[in-house]
């Protein structure tokens, strides 16, 4: 981030201004070596740039015959706008949200105003369980 290191000693918000950005990058780093070994890291995502309604997705994984949209959530609440876009416009059935809060499964209706209702799982889980997820999807 071009910080020096005595600006890092002295920053004592540091990780709040940065929470996003950095578990993501986390985020992104578990997901890459996720497959086994002999498969080339490859990570993507979602962008949709319409006027006055951008929409992004930080990853796509392949689970199956499925394309899940997964977010990333520095926090324990986040907007999850661009998750419901693309929920309600490729139909997905799943979709996953890391953030700080307890594992949790729910049934959800995307709220997406010029699209109908679509229904989909959201399973939402910890940042520490990263490396689980495809375990976890199985079960």
């Amino acid at each position: 981030m071009g910080l020096k290191a005595t600006e890092l000693q002295l920053a004592e918000d540091l990780i709040l201004v940065n929470s996003g950005a950095v578990a993501e990058q986390f985020a992104g780093q578990q997901l890459l070596y996720a497959e086994e070994g002999y498969i080339e890291p490859e990570l993507y995502y979602w962008n949709r740039e319409q006027r006055n309604s951008s929409s992004e997705v930080d990853y796509l994984l392949a689970h199956g015959s499925q394309v899940l949209p997964v977010e990333i959530k520095a926090g324990k609440v986040g907007s999850l706008k661009s998750l419901h876009v693309f929920a309600a416009e490729k139909g997905t059935a799943r979709a996953v949200r890391f953030n700080t809060d307890i594992p949790s499964r729910c049934m959800v209706s995307s709220a997406v105003a010029t699209k109908p209702s679509h229904r989909f799982e959201l399973i939402s889980l910890p940042l520490y369980l990263i490396g689980e997820l495809a375990r976890l999807l199985d079960s």
